[in-house]
C-alpha cells in the first residue's frame, strides 16, 4: 500500500509483515557532488545531523537549498532597516557639491 503520492525522486510505502506495519521511505538522488572541507566543518555538520536525527547529506542539501533560494531584498536584509548610522564629518563639501550637481528641482 502506498502511503504518499509518488513525487519525483521520493517514495514511501507501508507493508504488513507478520502482523506488524513496516514503513519504508526512500529518496532517490541522481547526482553526487564531492566537496573538500576542513575536518572542523565536517565535525560541525555531523553534530548538526545528529541533533536533528538525520544524515550529513540531508543537512548539506537543506543548507544548499536555503542558500540558493531566491528572496526579495526586503526579506534578506529587512532586519537591518533603520540600523545604519553614518557619522557626520566636519567637512560637508562633498555633500554640497553632490547636491549642486545632481539636485532636481
Amino acid at each position: 500500500m502506498r502511503l504518499f503520492p509518488q513525487s519525483p525522486g521520493r517514495s514511501a510505502t507501508v507493508a504488513a509483515m507478520d502482523g506488524r506495519a513496516l514503513l519504508s521511505y526512500a529518496v532517490h538522488m541522481s547526482t553526487t557532488i564531492t566537496i573538500r572541507t576542513p575536518e572542523s566543518l565536517r565535525a560541525a555538520l555531523a553534530r548538526r545531523a545528529e541533533e536533528r536525527g538525520t544524515t550529513v547529506s540531508e543537512v548539506v542539501r537543506e543548507i544548499l537549498e536555503q542558500a540558493l533560494e531566491e528572496k526579495p531584498i526586503r526579506d534578506r536584509a529587512g532586519h537591518l532597516r533603520g540600523r545604519l548610522e553614518l557619522r557626520r564629518s566636519g567637512s560637508e563639501a562633498w555633500r554640497k557639491r553632490l547636491r549642486q550637481r545632481n539636485w532636481r528641482s
